[in-house]
């Protein structure tokens, strides 16, 4: 008998402290697309074959409730890989799992710039302190 290629790996239980919540995730969603020139948000949804309305509304947060699959089709989208799982599974909102704590990690350092609304600036870019000469 030949293996099926749709097997997958035994599932095990998830490490909770690699998980965010679903606001978390969709706060992060949302500054990304606002970092989208005017104008290129239908394209990238076109390009990654995503709802353009329901993608504005998530953006604009208009939507009428949680959208975790579309969520995370986003993200995947915007090359942040993570699962969607409920803990514990009768709760009413989802959490996202994050495969590594490197993964986990840059998110969380993206998701504070953006809250701080400073993000940092590679060195040639940033401005400088003020118009002093070194002194010799």
């Amino acid at each position: 008998m030949v293996p099926s290629p749709h097997i997958s790996a035994p599932l095990g239980f998830p490490d909770l402290k690699l998980s965010v919540p679903y606001a978390d995730a969709i706060r992060y969603a949302q500054f990304r697309l606002l970092m989208l020139a005017k104008g290129e948000l239908k394209s990238f949804c076109e390009q990654h074959e995503l709802p353009y309305t329901s993608i504005v509304g998530l953006k604009n947060n208009s939507l009428k409730r949680e959208e975790p699959r579309l969520l995370q089709r986003l993200l995947r989208s915007l090359a942040v890989d993570t699962e969607v799982i409920r803990i514990p599974p009768n709760s009413q909102s989802p959490r996202f799992l994050f495969p590594t704590v490197e993964a986990l990690t840059t998110f969380q350092q993206q998701l504070k710039c953006f809250d701080s609304g400073n993000p940092p600036l590679p060195e040639s870019e940033a401005p400088t302190g003020g118009a002093e000469s070194p002194t010799p």
